[in-house]
């Protein structure tokens, strides 16, 4: 592994986690204002975390599938002719 895929892949993982942490402080603020919203109401109504969750998920999901499918494309292996 060449020492640029190596920065690559470190700044990928580094994205990853402080995307986590913005989703989680995103779902807390979510939780509150969601709280404070349906506090004087007497119906339910749509709380929007569950769609913040999902779209995150699907997000990474396909930024993996997208690295990966980069990732296959340039490690392609030569065949070998028989002798």
């Amino acid at each position: 592994m060449s020492i640029l895929a190596r920065i690559v892949a470190l700044l990928g993982l580094i994205l990853i986690v402080v995307a986590a942490v913005f989703l989680a402080k995103t779902v807390i603020d979510i939780n509150q204002l969601h709280a404070v919203a349906s506090a004087n109401r007497s119906t339910n109504f749509f709380n929007p975390v569950y769609n913040v969750v999902w779209t995150a998920g699907i997000a990474a999901l396909g930024g993996l599938l997208a690295g990966a499918g980069l990732g296959m494309t340039t490690r392609r292996r030569q065949p070998t002719l028989p002798r």
